[in-house]
């Protein structure tokens, strides 16, 4: 049997970053519409919240995913 070095993700975790990413872009747009929808300041600053946690999320994944797809995880 021979032995690669390289380093190959297995399809499960593949799957599993773009249902990931697919969540993120959809929380995402939730709190986009959350954010149009309201007045009060307390919501207003939650969406705001929720938006940078789904970008930092959506970040994240996008380079685990490249990272993925190159073989340097």
């Amino acid at each position: 049997m021979i032995f690669s070095n390289k380093k190959r993700n297995p399809p499960k975790r593949e799957e599993f970053l773009k249902n990931a990413l697919k969540e993120t872009q959809k929380s995402f747009e939730n709190a986009y519409k959350g954010l149009e929808s309201v007045d009060d300041p307390d919501l207003i600053d939650l969406f705001i919240y929720e938006i940078n946690a789904a970008n930092l999320r959506y970040k994240v994944l996008l380079r685990d995913i490249k990272n993925s797809d190159t073989g340097n995880t």
